[in-house]
């Protein structure tokens, strides 16, 4: 299989992970809520069934770093296999464990300045698209930290941790895209 195929399977696949895996973690989690929990609550210690969030995180993280690793051979990707090596971080210490904030700021800051970064280099080569991706991925750094200090509009960090997997999930599957020409990009 080409490489640039892989990529794209890999990068189509992990929002599917994500999302099939997320509907049934919580469906396991019935006191879970998207307002007044973190999503790894549902991976804390003390839930019984908390293995089956770690899974999905360390599942979806483990497509993640294999697409992003093709990302780098097209230059589509820089600081990603970083982020998706932290995430794996985070199903592997639940929020208890004392490398598990490290490990979630640091997969949330590296994708979404890997973003910055590649977009305005696609911007600089003449992709008006790269420069639409860099400012998505500051103002969603932005957005995560003041939702995350504030606590509003809602007391739980799921919401601003969701706000960010949605623009990291759609750059994946952007990159995706590209990474066989099936988007005109300029290089």
């Amino acid at each position: 299989m080409e490489t640039c195929r892989l990529a794209e399977y890999l990068a189509y696949s992990m929002p599917i992970i994500f999302v099939v895996g997320l509907a049934y973690v919580v469906s396991q989690n019935p006191w879970f809520s998207f307002t007044h929990n973190a999503l790894s609550d549902m991976g804390s210690l003390h839930n019984p069934k908390g293995y089956i969030f770690n899974d999905l995180v360390m599942t979806t993280a483990a497509v993640g770093f294999g697409a992003a690793v093709l990302f780098m051979t097209k230059g589509h990707a820089y600081l990603l296999p970083f982020a998706m090596a932290a995430l794996f971080l985070v199903g592997v210490f639940p929020e208890e464990l004392k490398w598990h904030g490290p490990s979630a700021v640091l997969f949330y800051l590296l994708a979404l300045l890997d973003i910055t970064v590649v977009g305005l280099k696609m911007y600089a080569s003449g992709s008006g698209a790269g420069a639409l991706w860099s400012i998505l991925g500051m103002l969603t750094l932005i957005t995560i930290v003041l939702m995350a200090k504030y606590r509003w509009p809602v007391r739980g960090l799921a919401v601003p941790e969701l706000i960010g997997a949605v623009v990291i999930l759609s750059w994946v599957v952007y990159l995706g895209t590209i990474q066989c020409g099936g988007l005109t990009v300029a290089h």
